[in-house]
């Protein structure tokens, strides 16, 4: 036990004089929280450019627009007969997008045949599509209910008795757990999470890769679970405050989803914040200098979204990234503190994800100790 503690010590005063190591863990910490709430502060896109290509000049086609401007998602700003010019516009990002109604629109309402009306967008941002689209969408239910009188005049009678008895179904929806129904405040939640492991990789790694161009002084101890434990326990600790930090602080100051209970949150947290950690030291090899983990971990936050599996089904993922998702620690914590925190659930809803990460905490800490043995002798740990 003295041992550990004396790693620890040891560790906290190397992080605490090493000035590149406490910019990551400072600055690069809060940076990173404030900027990614910031960016997706405003949440809802409303009121997004787009146009109309009319070609069929009909009054039916007049009311569609006029209910498509009126939604909170888009704002129609030019009605045109010229497709060429409304893909123009797009180009030149003056608009997000545009709808091209076709000029055979009336006719075919009132014959009670189907008409494709087409979204066109650009696939910079597919935000700008769902706004297009859910417009679109609420638009032609109003224009239906109010043309069904007009439709039934032009069918026969099977079709009128048809329409007759279908019986109208009300849908209410009611967000469970996102209030606003915005992007921000689906996404940043377990974003938060990620920036945790990541800035905890780097760290480590520019701590360890210090280590390693440094070969001159003597190890603390000859243990080498000791060491692996000892330099675990420092950046648990120190990013249990940064975990209050992200988990609890800014959810607060940027009113994002907080439904889970504080102690599951915490339980959950110590298995990862651990896993991460002996993941992070089974790497040794592969930290050669303390300036190579900054460009290689910062770019890592898009494939990390994606293996978590909240922006892209995990059902849907082919077996070979299926893999990755069960041997990140960050992928199967991201799923239990969505479920914990945004969703409301507890531990035993996050079961799986919780015995995950503490197979990972077990495996990865065995793996560390049998690297830090092997290297241990021609990498001796720092005293300072």
């Amino acid at each position: 036990m003295n041992d550990i503690i004396k790693i620890i010590c040891s560790e906290f005063k190397a992080i605490g004089t090493n000035i590149p190591i406490l910019i990551v863990l400072i600055l690069g910490n809060v940076g990173y929280g404030f900027l990614y709430n910031l960016m997706y502060n405003t949440n809802v896109y409303r009121e997004a450019p787009i146009a109309v290509v009319d070609m069929s000049q009909s009054d039916v086609s007049r009311h569609f627009i006029d209910y498509i401007d009126a939604t909170q998602q888009v704002d129609v700003v030019m009605k045109t007969q010229d497709f060429h010019h409304a893909k123009q516009k797009l180009k030149e990002r003056e608009i997000i997008g545009f709808l091209y109604i076709p000029s055979d629109l009336r006719n075919n309402i009132m014959r009670g045949e189907q008409t494709e009306c087409t979204i066109y967008g650009s696939t910079l941002s597919f935000l700008d599509y769902l706004n297009i689209s859910e417009a679109v969408n609420f638009a032609s239910l109003k224009i239906n209910s109010e043309l069904l009188p007009e439709m039934i005049k032009s069918l026969n009678m099977i079709d009128v008795l048809f329409l007759a008895n279908d019986k109208a179904v009300n849908i209410v929806s009611e967000p469970l757990y996102n209030s606003t129904e915005g992007y921000g405040t689906y996404l940043i939640p377990p974003v938060m999470v990620i920036i945790i492991f990541q800035t905890m990789m780097i760290t480590m790694a520019m701590r360890i890769g210090g280590e390693t161009v440094n070969k001159t002084t003597r190890p603390i101890v000859n243990k080498s679970y000791k060491i692996v434990l000892g330099k675990a326990i420092t950046n648990v600790m120190i990013y249990i405050v940064f975990s209050v930090f992200f988990l609890g602080l800014l959810p607060l100051i940027f009113h994002l989803p907080h439904l889970g209970n504080f102690w599951d949150i915490a339980i959950m947290m110590i298995p990862y914040l651990f896993a991460s950690a002996f993941f992070c030291m089974c790497l040794k090899p592969f930290f050669t200098d303390a300036d190579m983990p900054l460009f290689l971990i910062v770019f890592m936050s898009v494939p990390l979204v994606f293996l978590t599996g909240i922006s892209y089904p995990l059902e849907l993922m082919p077996w070979h990234w299926k893999i990755f998702h069960y041997l990140i620690p960050v992928a199967p914590a991201t799923m239990a503190f969505v479920k914990i925190d945004c969703m409301g659930g507890d531990l035993s809803n996050a079961s799986p994800e919780m015995i995950t990460l503490w197979i990972q905490c077990v495996v990865y800490f065995v793996i560390a100790t049998l690297i830090w043995r092997h290297k241990k002798v021609n990498e001796p740990i720092a005293k300072s």
